[in-house]
């Protein structure tokens, strides 16, 4: 009998200030940009909104999606109320990063194939997100069901993305050099190498010696496939593993400090504060009191 196997999973996916809102008639936001992902889906009325330079009208229907960094706003939403509903993720999955990545922002017209893909499982999620609303959305169960409809979401909009030409595509050996190139960073963040900037670059420049090109050429094929640079990477893997090992509440903070290569549980708290807002003492009691 032959044995199947499902692939061995390391990622993480991170939602933040998701919301549900109606507005009055010529509603605005002032110009922002976020570090993460934005998903807006406008559900009833008209927005006029400006992403870079580009001048767009939403209307019912259609779903908007920004990367990180990329700066936006909502010009107008005309004469009438607009509803809309905006989800910010980040994610840490190596091939939906690339893909989410390639486009300085994608507006998925209501009827398009692709906003048809997204839709079902996007009303799921909205309609779920109400009812933990109206219940008590702290629960395990209810968490979980927003988990399993937040992954439909993100599976149906992996499915919608489709390869673009792009002078800025690093093309399937650039990625294979970049995937490469997070795995060995996410190799050195386990075995604790280094976490002063100076220590972090020096390991980074290693990374780039043993694929064989110079820092400046990897670190360029890795912003142009995750949308982020090596850096980064290297602080997001930092923080993933944090979180992962805050969560055992009898693992001391200078234990922990020392798996990720700080100097003390001092330096750690600090740097950890300075990533999420909170202490990790403070995150640990949030985690346990769901």
């Amino acid at each position: 009998m032959d044995t199947m196997y499902m692939p061995d999973m390391d990622t993480a996916f991170r939602v933040y200030q998701t919301h549900l809102r109606v507005t009055k008639p010529h509603w605005s936001r002032p110009l922002h940009d976020h570090t993460v992902f934005e998903m807006n889906y406008l559900i009833d009325g008209i927005q006029d909104v400006l992403v870079a330079n580009d001048k767009m009208t939403m209307q019912a229907g259609d779903v908007l999606l920004i990367p990180p960094g990329v700066p936006h706003r909502v010009t107008d939403t005309r004469n009438t109320e607009a509803t809309y509903f905006a989800l910010h993720f980040d994610v840490e999955d190596y091939p939906f990063r690339a893909a989410l990545s390639r486009h300085r922002c994608r507006l998925y017209r209501r009827g398009s194939e692709a906003e048809r893909v997204i839709r079902d499982p996007l009303v799921c999620l909205i309609d779920t997100i109400r009812q933990a609303y109206d219940s008590n959305p702290a629960q395990p169960s209810h968490r979980m069901k927003l988990v399993s409809q937040l992954f439909a979401v993100f599976a149906a909009l992996g499915d919608a993305e489709e390869p673009v030409p792009s002078v800025n595509n690093p093309g399937e050996a650039g990625q294979r050099l970049a995937r490469r190139m997070a795995e060995m960073i996410e190799e050195s963040v386990r075995s604790a190498d280094g976490r002063s900037a100076t220590a972090v670059e020096h390991s980074i420049a290693r990374i780039s010696e043993k694929l064989g090109y110079s820092p400046s050429y990897c670190a360029r094929l890795f912003r142009q496939t995750f949308g982020r640079s090596p850096r980064q990477h290297w602080t997001h893997a930092t923080l993933h593993r944090a979180r992962l090992e805050l969560l055992d509440p009898d693992q001391p903070l200078e234990r922990i400090a020392a798996k990720l290569g700080f100097q003390d549980g001092a330096h750690f708290s600090k740097q950890f504060k300075r990533w999420t807002g909170c202490s990790p003492s403070e995150y640990r009691q949030n985690r346990h009191s769901l």
